[in-house]
């Protein structure tokens, strides 16, 4: 192979001529002969009683083919559950259409079929709905209290999980302190807002079963639930993922709306389309963070922590998604507040609480990005406390690489890293000791300059044992790569891990490029499609680039042995005479008058018995952890509020860098969303649980003119999980850079406690409180 686009390359992505000429396919672009259209009837109140729906009129709308409620579904699709072990956690079941009551504003109570959208949404105003309003439970103060209306009746309480846990002598660490440092943190609820929201085309298969395209980031998941919920053999449900606009972990679950969409074909027989518009999205699409962290440490005059207690609050809202369950937010951020810090002695409180909102699910850095927060604003706060440089408590703290691998107090297993380096390197390049001169003098003169450090570690790519462990026992932790020759004599390779806009059809293409000795870009990367690729976890938890890749890796490997021995067996010549040049094989690197395609073509029988087809299933022993150091400077104006961010440096490391580049991108963009949650987006509620942040007039994004130009520097050490060395790249961006921005902002205006986001009109009566 040419050194063009081998592993560590910054080649060009292969995956963006068709996306940048309009030839991708879309969930939307898939348009099946006679597709009806649906769309969705949904609950206006937060949480009420359904007394009766009267769907009369919109039946006889012109256009309308059928229109179904809840009585319609019974018998014949059951209510979406989550599956877990977890001791004490429950799960309710999560009806695919409202049965007796609404539990959110979104909540789906009907479901109009006809020949177009238009004529759907028009019969919609149709359906006469009465619903009784009944108290609301929205806050964590209401979920807190003793005495609040149960959102679901079989609870005992309005609370899917509580946990308590203690490592090392937290007494004791508390005794021996010198100060008591005490903050809290609260991440607003956020929405992921991809580009392309959520989407679904089903059509029967014309065997009983079903196919299904929609635009997701777990399409093993999605046939999983659809075949449960139908009653039907997982073999006939096939799910295709389309191309997909962006997902963020918004897409990494299963959603109701794609098994009511596979009923409704079952159903009527014949082709079924939903979109979602961006009024359904910000509604009913997942939401995420929406925590608060109180944190008490126990910390020596010379900066060290010597203890920490942290309570950690989670509104989970009406539903715990599948197949996470109630448990992600929760547990994950209250198992690595320890971070990157040496901190033994630790104990947590924390509550996945039930309330009158849209559900919680996954979205970039999901869980970590308010551990990072809670444990990087604590580093400030004694720093502030003890009038110690916020760099030195840091360095006083930190894991240090001789500690390596080391076992953090709540079990995670650090494998390698040097979490020192990350600091200094940032800090050198951030030039830090300038930096604060300057701002200094900054100071002097009256304006408002802040300097933020977020140093981070995350866990990536876990395997079977993490999520059995977490009692999360449907989630399978697996993936799965299938390479193979193609009839075009080009190497084909299929994952359980979609692309989801993260640059994986080039990165993959990489790695089997690298493994068979082909140039990358003759390599065909495709979509998922469950018909052609085993079962796997799915594009989350920065899977693509350690388990997906890993399987990828031994599979390619794999194909190229076949490929030799076949062409051995052809041309009757010892193997290690043979090589692969292009697409053909050579004898002692010279053509041999047989090509890929040609080998491709035959049956096993004409090839010795060798497949030209490899699978490979890879269950990582344990989660990666990738780590970095994040330090930035802002400015704020203290007559508008604004925030202007002026530097922004990153000292990273995701262990082996496949496509430089690629990982540059990635960092960039979750910086981007950092930056967004910070300083703008925030879903609200009214005290009736009404969303108050409905359209992007009230649900702010950052564009380009608030995103940082982001200087990176990569330290590469390798993952000792398995052979390929990668450890993740797709969420860190978000994780450091929100703790970063929150402690600089927080610097500049002399705050203690973190509330997000640092919108103007909150900035100014920080301002003045000051």
């Amino acid at each position: 192979m040419s050194s063009k686009g081998a592993i560590g390359t910054s080649m060009p992505r292969l995956e963006d001529a068709p996306l940048l000429r309009g030839a991708a396919r879309f969930v939307d672009d898939v348009k099946p002969e006679g597709c009806l259209h649906v769309a969705l009837l949904r609950s206006p109140l937060a949480s009420a009683r359904i007394r009766s729906l009267d769907a009369s009129a919109a039946r006889g709308s012109p256009g309308v083919v059928a229109v179904f409620t809840a009585a319609d579904l019974d018998g014949s699709c059951e209510p979406m559950r989550v599956h877990l072990t977890t001791p004490g956690a429950v799960a309710p079941e999560w009806p695919v259409i409202a049965t007796g009551r609404a539990r959110y504003v979104g909540e789906v109570l009907a479901a109009v079929v006809a020949g177009s959208r238009y004529e759907a949404e028009d019969a919609l105003d149709l359906i006469e709905a009465d619903l009784e309003p009944l108290a609301v439970v929205s806050t964590f103060e209401e979920a807190m209290a003793e005495d609040a209306p149960l959102v679901h009746e079989a609870l005992a309480r309005n609370r899917y999980h509580f946990a308590h846990r203690t490592f090392g002598d937290v007494t004791r660490a508390f005794a021996e302190a010198d100060v008591i440092v005490e903050g809290e943190i609260t991440h607003p609820r956020v929405s992921g807002a991809p580009m392309e929201g959520r989407g679904v085309v089903v059509t029967p298969d014309g065997s009983g079963g079903v196919i299904a395209w929609t635009s997701t980031q777990a399409p093993h998941a999605v046939a999983e639930a659809i075949a449960e919920c139908l009653s039907l053999p997982p073999a006939q449900v096939r799910v295709i993922t389309s191309d997909v606009g962006g997902g963020f972990g918004l897409k990494a679950h299963v959603y109701v709306e794609e098994i009511l969409v596979a009923w409704i074909a079952k159903r009527l027989g014949r082709p079924v389309k939903w979109i979602e518009d961006r009024s359904e999205h910000l509604q009913s699409a997942n939401h995420a963070r929406d925590q608060r962290v109180s944190l008490s440490a126990a910390v020596r005059k010379d900066g060290r922590v010597l203890g920490l207690r942290a309570r950690v609050l989670s509104n989970v809202g009406a539903y715990a998604i599948r197949p996470h369950g109630p448990l992600l937010d929760p547990l994950t951020c209250a198992g690595l507040i320890p971070g990157p810090y040496d901190i033994r002695d630790y104990e947590y409180d924390s509550y996945a609480l039930v309330t009158n909102r849209c559900p919680e699910g996954p979205y970039r850095g999901v869980g970590m990005v308010t551990a990072v927060l809670a444990h990087e604003r604590l580093m400030d706060l004694v720093a502030a406390r003890l009038n110690i440089d916020p760099a030195e408590v840091r360095r006083r703290n930190l894991v240090g690489p001789a500690q390596m691998p080391y076992a953090s107090a709540t079990g995670h297993p650090y494998e390698s890293g040097d979490y020192p380096a990350a600091l200094e390197t940032a800090l050198a390049a951030f030039d830090y000791r300038r930096a604060r001169a300057e701002q200094a003098r900054a100071r002097a003169a009256g304006r408002l300059v802040g300097i933020g450090i977020g140093t981070y570690v995350e866990f990536t790519g876990a395997g079977s044992s993490t999520f059995v462990g977490r009692g999360m026992v449907g989630i399978p932790g697996t993936d799965t790569a299938r390479v193979w020759v193609g009839h075009d004599g080009r190497v084909h390779l299929q994952t359980s891990c979609p692309a989801i806009g993260q640059g994986v059809h080039t990165t993959f293409a990489q790695i089997a490029a690298a493994q068979v000795g082909v140039d990358p870009a003759t390599v065909v990367v495709e979509q998922t499609d469950t018909g052609i690729v085993a079962g796997g976890t799915g594009s989350f938890q920065s899977r693509s680039s350690v388990t997906a890749a890993t399987s990828a890796d031994r599979a390619a490997k794999q194909l190229r042995q076949e490929i030799i021995d076949a062409a051995s067996w052809r041309l009757d010549q010892p193997a290690d005479r043979l090589s692969i040049r292009g697409a053909e094989i050579a004898i002692d690197g010279e053509p041999a008058g047989l090509t890929l395609a040609e080998l491709a073509r035959l049956d096993p029988e004409e090839n010795g018995g060798h497949r030209l087809d490899v699978a490979v299933t890879y269950d990582p022993v344990q989660a990666s952890h990738p780590y970095a150091t994040h330090v930035c400077q802002v400015e704020v104006d203290p007559g508008s509020g604004a925030v202007e961010i002026q530097r922004y440096v990153i000292a990273e490391d995701c262990g082996t860098v496949i496509n430089p580049a690629i990982v540059d991108g990635q960092v960039a963009g979750g910086v981007t969303q950092g930056v967004g949650a910070v300083l703008l987006e925030e879903i609200t509620y009214g005290a009736d649980g009404q969303l108050l942040s409905g359209s992007f007039m009230d649900y702010l994004l950052p564009t380009s003119g608030e995103a940082p130009e982001v200087e990176i520097k990569h330290l590469v050490t390798p993952s000792t999980v398995h052979e390929l060395g990668t450890k993740g790249i797709g969420e860190g961006g978000t994780i450091g850079s929100t703790a970063a921005l929150a402690n600089a902002i927080a610097d500049a205006l002399g705050a203690t406690d973190t509330i997000l986001p640092f919108t103007p009109d909150r900035v100014l009566s920080l301002i003045r409180a000051r």
